[in-house]
């Protein structure tokens, strides 16, 4: 038997992920990582497809880049812990074929900060990506309540 999600919890969840992945965004900059833009193409080839595992795993990989580059082990570590709740409510908001492609419009723009190394706008933008799945999520599941 699975749980249920609880939609405060996995507000908790995405506050805890927005900072995490914020401060990898911060970090992969500042060491100069260059974000493979196949990643991105995977991404989008996902997101016009049917298979929301695929969607998810794209998505996923893309995140594990970052915290990869950002140098800091503990990052990935730490976020590993949340993915398991955030995949479980990712294939509701993937559903909606212009949400998957905001999000891979997102991800070119951090990936483009990072790997031009504007620390500050890549922080900014994954924060804000992270703060915005969380919203959709939370949005969604209220409505199915």
């Amino acid at each position: 038997m699975v749980a249920p999600l609880d939609a405060a919890w996995l507000a908790n969840v995405y506050q805890v992920r927005s900072a995490l992945d914020g401060l990898a965004a911060r970090l992969a900059s500042e060491h100069g990582a260059q974000i493979d833009d196949g990643l991105i193409a995977q991404g989008r080839k996902a997101a016009r497809g049917k298979n929301i595992k695929a969607m998810m795993d794209a998505d996923m990989a893309f995140h594990m880049a970052i915290y990869e580059a950002s140098r800091n082990p503990l990052i990935e570590e730490s976020a590993k812990l949340h993915w398991r709740h955030i995949r479980r409510a990712m294939g509701a908001a993937l559903q909606s074929a212009g949400v998957r492609e905001a999000v891979w419009d997102e991800h070119e723009a951090i990936a483009k900060a990072i790997s031009n190394g504007k620390a500050d706008a890549a922080e900014k933008l994954m924060r804000g990506h992270g703060t915005r799945a969380g919203d959709n999520l939370q949005r969604l599941m209220n409505q199915a309540a």
